[in-house]
């Protein structure tokens, strides 16, 4: 039976992501679908098999049963233009059940304020938050299951709209030793009318698969993604891990059928109880590379 629900899961998600786009343009919130966090950047926006990833939930919510966990993150990234977008991570789990919070903020910076004839009258902040719990369980040794619920907030000029999102996440582990196969539906909900409209949330499917190579002080993760959002066309992401002696992570991925993105590149430092991350994301010439930064503390 449960191989039976396996199959099925990932061929309705791989099947939605081959559909025909006709939405592009229609969609709010898109902060959603940005990784912020330096792992996920740097792992061409997957890496849910990284381990010590506090913020692995918010890829896919059944992601941190995969690794015992008790930590508190900070991250930042250096956005496009002028914007910059922040997380506060905690994670709390023993591989059975995990329990997560993350508090997302994208700050656009300042815009001016100007009347009929052009000229400066004052200044205002745009601003997105989402704030998001985790709940995750491992159903059996081998079936991992994940929700993420959580709230939004968007401010404009005037006009600011609320909103409730979810994710649900799914990880089968085969009896291939080291491997994984990965589904999620994300950006679920609702939201009141900025304005005159409700904006749409960005819904996006993904499905895809891990593996770990193990060698006597060194470990090679490899993954592949496939996602399709509703707004967007069917794209893949690609990436790769290689660990050494667990202290030295390097990182490298790249994303196809994106418009704007490419390589993707990064590392991870463990020192003590402590891990540091840095992701960079190459776009195309008509616009800025992109840095995140983060620190994670082990309890």
């Amino acid at each position: 039976m449960y191989k039976t629900l396996i199959i099925f899961l990932l061929m309705s998600i791989s099947l939605t992501c081959f559909s025909i786009n006709s939405n592009a343009g229609k969609y709010g919130f898109k902060f959603l679908q940005i990784p912020v966090n330096p792992v996920a950047s740097a792992l061409a926006g997957t890496g849910i098999y990284s381990e010590n990833y506090a913020g692995a939930f918010t890829h896919n919510p059944a992601a941190n049963l995969l690794d015992e966990s008790f930590s508190l993150s900070v991250q930042h990234s250096f956005w496009l233009v002028d914007t910059n977008i922040s997380q506060l991570i905690y994670s709390n789990g023993n591989r059975n059940k995990h329990f997560g919070l993350v508090m997302k903020v994208l700050d656009y910076g300042k815009f001016d304020i100007r009347d009929d004839q052009a000229r400066l009258t004052g200044n205002y902040y745009p601003l997105d938050v989402n704030l998001m719990a985790n709940f995750g369980w491992r159903i059996l040794p081998d079936h991992l299951l994940g929700v993420n619920a959580g709230i939004l907030y968007e401010s404009l000029d005037t006009a600011s709209s609320y909103g409730i999102n979810s994710d649900f996440g799914y990880i089968f582990l085969p009896p291939i030793t080291n491997s994984l196969i990965f589904a999620s539906v994300r950006n679920i909900g609702v939201t009141t009318k900025m304005d005159k409209e409700a904006i749409k949330l960005p819904l996006t499917y993904e499905t895809g698969l891990g593996y770990t190579y193990p060698m006597e002080n060194y470990k090679v993760t490899g993954q592949i993604a496939i996602n399709k959002a509703i707004d967007s066309d069917t794209r893949i992401n690609l990436a790769s891990e290689m660990s050494m002696r667990d202290i030295l992570k390097l990182r490298l991925g790249y994303k196809f059928n994106y418009d704007e993105e490419g390589i993707t590149a990064g590392l991870g430092l463990n020192v003590f109880k402590t891990t540091i991350d840095y992701g960079w994301v190459s776009f195309s010439d008509r616009l800025n590379d992109t840095h995140s930064f983060g620190i994670t503390y082990h309890f």
